[in-house]
């Protein structure tokens, strides 16, 4: 147990800037299981609640950093080509037109605020980002908003993984007596949870397009 406290502890900030980093770029990562799992290892590693907000400080910085970074290279992809890294950005979803559709009509309700709260809905974040660089969002009004709905977005994992530290420690158990096994299936879970993430989205994608009627068919549909 003291083993995973120590290395969270030595590792926690790095894992978290990079995790979110990653993400902001548009890779699949696991973030809020990761911010969780570091939120309840500081609660359990600190006496106080007093003892323990300095390092959730430093974990959240490096949250922040590594996800404005990261929107920061979709923000200027955005302000420089436009619509085009929003199409490049929708592609990844499953109906890019759709997507397009629904973002712009958040945005249009919601402006540069929409980034406040973009990253608590799915697929929302990633394509908020590079449509405020299109829409010609002032660089201080883009940082301003993003970094609160960042920090928004970190601290409630950290909090969450805070309040049920006690019942996350008892899994921390389980993976240490587990050993090099539970390295294993640790291992194997995200290239498995890529693998079902994509295989999910081709299986949709495709059952869209066989039921897709052409335009001869629907007048022919019409006809009879």
């Amino acid at each position: 147990m003291m083993v995973s406290h120590e290395i969270i502890a030595h590792y926690g900030v790095l894992v978290v800037f990079l995790n979110v980093l990653g993400a902001s770029l548009g890779l699949p990562l696991p973030v809020i299981p990761t911010l969780i799992t570091i939120g309840a290892s500081s609660a359990i590693a600190s006496p106080t609640v007093t003892a323990m907000l300095p390092q959730l400080a430093i974990i959240l910085g490096a949250a922040v950093t590594g996800g404005i970074l990261g929107d920061l290279v979709w923000f200027h992809g955005g302000k420089r080509y436009g619509e085009r890294t929003l199409y490049t950005v929708c592609s990844l979803s499953l109906s890019r037109e759709t997507c397009i559709a629904r973002t712009e009509n958040f945005f249009s309700r919601w402006g540069v605020r929409l980034l406040i709260v973009a990253r608590f809905i799915p697929g929302l974040s990633l394509v908020s980002v590079p449509l405020c660089g299109a829409m010609a969002v002032r660089l201080r009004s883009f940082l301003w908003h993003d970094c609160a709905g960042v920090a928004l977005w970190a601290s409630s994992g950290l909090i969450i993984g805070g309040v049920f530290a006690s019942q996350i420690e008892e899994i921390f158990a389980l993976l240490s007596e587990l050993g090099w096994r539970a390295l294993v299936i640790i291992g194997s879970a995200l290239p498995l949870y890529i693998v079902y993430r994509y295989w999910r989205r081709a299986m949709v994608a495709r059952a869209l397009r066989k039921t897709q009627i052409g335009v001869d068919s629907l007048r022919e549909f019409l006809e009879h």
